[in-house]
């Protein structure tokens, strides 16, 4: 096939017959059909269609992959369909799958773990999917553009560009769409016609946080109007990022800490971190990691790579556990050191800046701990995991909100001398097709 591109917009619809939800969460249909002069069976990828349905369906994107189509009309719905539960729900692109019943989308979220599992062994323990509840989602971004008419806040719709308004939503913290509905005024007075900026929002304990993207060239005496009317808002600390320099902190009016009740700790993220999507999914991820730990002497070294800004460390700091911290941020660092002192931890921590992509920790330099738990970004870490496979740590908590390179990752590990003992997934993406995973491998001792 030739290389991949955009459809006529004449091209005519295709009543297609839906198969199955592929591992985007979109349906997928395969027909006999010609594109570019070439007769062959097709797939083709319906976002919001279900299995076994019958759909009128208009093709405008293809390529070696298959046929990316829209549906344009439902001729025999699934009795899996149901309501979607928010009005912007075939709009906004933060949810995909709300149009199927629950119980049928929380088995495809737990096979489609068990599929790419069962690659690596048929043997591994898959526990039950632990789910976070509605409107629990504290950490987003959202992207703001005004227009001649108006000033839109929210999410692109589905692979789009275009974005789609949020003024409710069944997955977000019900702070973070008061906040919305509050800073679209002074936005609106800051912007100019056709300005979008991205606007990165953490729930704390106090308020909302906010880093602001594509702010550097606004002066300061704009800026200060700005400030007046964000003050009076749920915002409790706004900086902007500026290009290869410092965030730029506007004002802060409220202490910045995000505590978690369950684990008795309290962490101080830096503007604009990374933290679990929602609090319970945090809870389940240091549950389970917990659990993972049992066998570890708490008198021994555990090390955590890309540590973030101390949402595992410091309830397992609280535990008792002596960590060292890796992690490539050095305001997180700092968190992790500030956080851990004043809840009197602080000799039980080495919390360390490191590039671990470019500069992962040797075997040689793992061999020291008795235990590694690592949560890498979607891409995963291969070269960290290379140096772990070559280590003799006795065990290893991989956590990962990417399946395909969890396994990867997996893989390498499992080809030494590791046993992949059981996985925990975590539904804490809610209606979407991303699923967490956390997994425990144990080294096989050689008698």
């Amino acid at each position: 096939m030739k290389k991949a591109k955009k459809l006529s917009k004449n091209f005519d619809p295709k009543i297609l017959s839906v198969n199955h939800v592929g591992s985007r969460g979109e349906g997928v249909a395969e027909l006999f059909t010609e594109f570019d002069y070439k007769e062959q069976n097709y797939n083709f990828f319906i976002p919001f269609s279900l299995p076994n349905e019958l759909i009128l369906a208009k093709p405008y994107y293809f390529s070696a992959e298959g046929v990316r189509a829209e549906l344009l009309e439902l001729k025999q719905p699934s009795s899996e369909r149901v309501e979607p539960k928010c009005k912007h729900f075939f709009k906004c692109g933060g949810c995909t799958l709300q149009h199927w019943n629950f119980k049928s989308y929380n088995n495809w979220k737990t096979n489609k773990v068990f599929s790419r599992i069962n690659i690596l062994s048929s043997s591994v323990e898959i526990k039950e999917m632990l789910t976070s509840s509605l409107k629990n989602r504290r950490h987003a971004k959202f992207i703001a553009k005004k227009t001649k008419s108006d000033t839109i806040i929210g999410f692109n719709e589905y692979k789009s560009h275009f974005i789609s308004e949020i003024d409710e939503c069944i997955i977000l913290h019900e702070v973070l769409i008061k906040t919305l509905k509050e800073i679209k005024a002074p936005i609106d007075k800051l912007l100019k016609v056709g300005q979008t900026i991205n606007i990165h929002a953490n729930v704390l304990d106090h308020g909302v946080d906010l880093l602001i993207d594509g702010l550097d060239n606004v002066p300061y005496n704009q800026l200060i109007k700005f400030n007046e009317y964000m003050m009076k808002t749920n915002v409790i600390r706004l900086n902007r990022s500026k290009l290869k320099q410092p965030n730029d902190l506007l004002f802060v009016k409220e202490n910045t800490n995000l505590s978690n009740l369950t684990y008795s700790s309290t962490i101080f993220p830096p503007p604009g971190s990374f933290l679990q999507a929602t609090l319970d999914g945090e809870n389940a991820i240091i549950e389970t990691v917990i659990k993972g730990l049992e066998k570890i002497n708490k008198k021994k070294l555990v090390c955590e790579l890309f540590s973030g800004c101390g949402t595992i460390t410091l309830p397992l700091l609280s535990r008792g556990f002596k960590i060292n911290a890796y992690e490539i941020d050095t305001q997180s660092v700092e968190a992790i050191n500030f956080a851990s002192k004043k809840q009197g931890h602080g000799n039980k921590v080495d919390s360390q800046s490191r590039n671990l992509k470019n500069n992962p920790l040797t075997s040689e330099e793992l061999n020291k701990f008795n235990a590694i738990i690592i949560d890498p970004p979607r891409s995963g870490a291969k070269s960290q995991f290379l140096n772990i496979a070559h280590s003799n740590v006795p065990i290893v908590i991989s956590i990962s909100c990417n399946i395909n390179t969890f396994v990867r990752d997996a893989k390498l590990l499992i080809e030494k001398n590791y046993k992949l003992k059981w996985v925990q997934p975590i539904d804490q993406f809610l209606f979407t097709h991303h699923v967490e995973v956390v997994g425990l491998f144990e080294l096989n001792l050689v008698n």
